[in-house]
């Protein structure tokens, strides 16, 4: 018996030894997802919330698969009186009315739009 030794005795019966480790072909790690991605995506301000804001157009990397509501409130730690316009607030993912927890994709345009009013 040599100790150390991973080796079965061969015989009729016996199961093969079982490699400690797959192969490099096995793909090891293939079925991990990243640890995180990011994405970036275009902000527009408009009226009021360009003011508060700074600038009527931003582009911020964040988190991948954010929501609209998490980015506004990225933009609110930034700029906290955004926060008072909130309930009154609508978004826009590319173009078109979106809801507060549409989630965004790299590339998206989103836009904030103070409430109007008119008469």
């Amino acid at each position: 018996m040599v100790l150390g030794s991973h080796r079965l005795p061969t015989g009729s019966g016996q199961v093969p030894p079982v490699p400690l480790a797959p192969s490099r072909n096995a793909g090891y790690n293939s079925l991990v997802p990243p640890v995180s991605q990011t994405i970036r995506v275009k902000v527009l301000f408009f009226g009021r919330l360009k003011e508060l804001a700074g600038h009527a157009e931003d582009s911020i990397e964040c988190a991948d698969a954010t929501t609209i509501e998490q980015l506004f409130v990225l933009y609110t730690a930034r700029h906290p009186e955004l926060a008072k316009y909130r309930s009154s607030v609508v978004a826009s993912r590319n173009q078109e009315f979106a809801a507060w927890d549409t989630v965004l994709r790299s590339g998206d345009e989103v836009a904030f739009l103070p409430p109007v009013s008119g008469g």
